[in-house]
């Protein structure tokens, strides 16, 4: 399907951030779902490239698509240099979206680099189903000169920046901060963690999850072929004893071993949500 262009703008260093109308017979998506668009006019390159709705805004009576991106390779500098007025061909939404706990209404977003582009929606919701929730941002990047979005993230909730390096805010990574905030009591007791990054990282924020109880759910970034369950290409490892399915979660490409006790997940069709603990954080990283 087409989506016209209507701003693609350049917000830091290689991010931009890309505005498309909604086609009007298109299907709304959820925070967490994404879109794959074709990201050439020719062959080349021959596959399309995955992007999460970053945010859904009404302009009037036409909807809005957000897609925050990195350039990095010859399909996104294709997709950087899009001008307003032009179509894109974007298929989506496709995948399952985040899950809101009513019962815990704070929650805490923890993100590296362009992880935070599915994570800046969830706030929004959270914002939009309770005004009383409080919301805390952790944004980190290797130096301070490749962080971006501080505005834009101080607008929404209380945040916290860390750098690999210290140049800006706590020096360490995603879940060294999440650690030392609650050894602070700089977190309320109860909250949702919702997170998007490199994989080590939430490998280690699975383990706070369970070591304190901290329900959490990620969007997992992975390279996809078609993005329809065909190529088999996304493949995660999942942990037999702890699936989750719900209204929300269908997960029908589930494939498990002949002994029932392995499983594996496609992220573009069981994804690329999970809760933090369904996904066997080991085997992934091996």
């Amino acid at each position: 399907m087409e989506y016209q262009v209507i701003e693609n703008i350049n917000i830091s260093l290689t991010y931009y951030k890309l505005i498309l109308r909604i086609p009007s017979n298109a299907k709304l998506p959820l925070p967490g779902q994404f879109y794959t668009v074709r990201c050439g006019e020719t062959k080349e390159p021959l596959l399309r490239r995955p992007f999460s709705m970053h945010r859904l805004d009404k302009k009037g009576e036409a909807d809005h698509l957000e897609i925050l991106y990195r350039v990095v390779g010859k399909g996104t500098d294709w997709l950087s240099r899009r001008k307003a007025g032009e179509k894109v061909d974007a298929i989506g939404p496709l995948g399952n979206g985040f899950h809101f706990q009513e019962d815990v209404p704070n929650v805490i977003l923890v993100a590296r680099g362009i992880g935070l582009a599915p994570l800046y929606s969830v706030a929004e919701s959270v914002c939009m189903r309770d005004q009383g929730a409080e919301i805390f941002i952790l944004m980190g990047a290797k130096t301070e000169e490749r962080l971006f979005y501080e505005k834009e993230c101080r607008q929404i909730g209380r945040t916290f920046f860390y750098t690999d390096d210290g140049s800006k805010g706590f020096q360490g990574n995603g879940p060294q901060l999440l650690m030392h905030l609650m050894a602070s009591k700089q977190l309320p007791q109860r909250l949702s963690m919702y997170a998007c990054g490199p994989s080590h990282m939430l490998r280690d924020l699975a383990n706070i999850s369970e070591e304190f109880d901290l329900p959490g759910q990620v969007a997992l970034e992975e390279h996809m072929g078609c993005g329809l369950g065909v190529c088999l290409s996304c493949v995660c490892p999942l942990r037999a004893n702890s699936i989750r399915r719900n209204q929300h979660w269908k997960k029908p490409s589930l494939h498990w071993s002949a002994d029932g006790s392995r499983v594996y997940s496609l992220i573009c069709k069981d994804g690329p949500v999970y809760d933090i603990q369904e996904v066997e954080w080991d085997e992934w990283l091996a």
